[in-house]
Formats: C-alpha cells, structure tokens, sequence
C-alpha cells in the first residue's frame, strides 16, 4: 500500500517532470546560443537493461523532450512504468562525421506494480545519437533510482536502446 507520502512524492515527481518542458519556452532568451527549432517529433523504441520494455520520446525542441516508458524492471521481478524530463546539449560532446552526438540529463517518477507496489524518482545521465539523414536515435544512460517506498533504497536503473523518430507535424 502506497503512504501519503509515496503519494505526494509521486504527484510532485510528475509535475516537475511535466514543467521542464513548459518552462523551456521561457527559459532561452532571443540571443542564445541554441536556435529555438521546433522538433516536435516523437520517438517509439525500446530500451534494453533495467527496466526492459518499450519507451516512447515526445521532443518539445531540440533540447527538451520527455520519455515515457513501460517495461520490465528484470533485478525487482515486477513491471514497471517510468515518465522523465530530459535536457540535452549538442555542443558538449565532439561531433562524429556524420549525425549527432548529444550528452543528457533527466529526472523523474518510476513506478512499480506488484503485491507492495514501489515508487521512486530517477535520476539520468545518458547519451544519445542521431544518424544523418535517419529516422532513429540511438542511446544510453544510468543512474540512480531514489525509492520512496519500502523504507527507501538507492537502487540503479539504466540500459541501452534505439528509437524510430515519427515526425509529429
């Protein structure tokens, strides 16, 4: 049974994973040095660690996006749901010869079911690559999962995986 704590924690992890998006539009001044295009593209795939599952990356721009996702957590024997904002920075790493390289961070809730369901908040870092002239995106990241259940635990998520972009427009 989830406590009113694990409940507030989960309703404040949403919204902050929802308001990195929203204050995007607000964040980057007109002189920045990242152009404002507006990607709005969105991802489908699957990732491959723990958890295991499927995950979908609706992008905001071209640094925000949000990844959502439905899987399997393979070390807790349980499946498990996941919702993270992410920030990403194309400038940070060395550039390949063709396509994108990008470094990223993110945060958010993680859900597990079961007979003592488990929630905790996830925090990322990952990297991620965007072939020219190629619908997919393909990644990596780890990090910490912070649980607000079951006493609290600091326990590691992350994997490896690859998207297919569907432009949205």
């Amino acid at each position: 049974m989830l406590t009113k704590k694990a409940i507030a924690a989960a309703i404040f992890s949403l919204l902050v994973a929802a308001a990195v998006p929203a204050a995007a539009d607000d964040a980057a001044p007109a002189s920045s040095p990242y152009p404002r295009t507006e990607v709005r593209e969105l991802g489908l795939g699957v990732t491959v660690g723990d958890p295991l599952g499927g995950t979908a990356k609706l992008w905001f721009d071209d640094r925000y996006a949000v990844d959502l996702g439905a899987g399997y957590a393979t070390a807790e024997n349980r499946a498990a749901f996941w919702a993270d904002g992410l920030y990403h920075d194309w400038r940070l790493l060395p550039q390949p010869a063709q396509g994108k390289l990008g470094a990223y961070v993110g945060a958010g809730p993680e859900l597990e079911t079961g007979t003592d369901p488990r929630f905790g908040l996830r925090a990322l870092l990952g990297l991620s690559y965007k072939p020219k002239d190629q619908p997919l995106e393909f990644f990596a990241e780890a990090g910490p999962l912070f649980r607000f259940t079951q006493g609290g635990a600091v326990d590691a998520v992350g994997g490896i995986g690859v998207r297919f972009d569907l432009p949205t427009r």
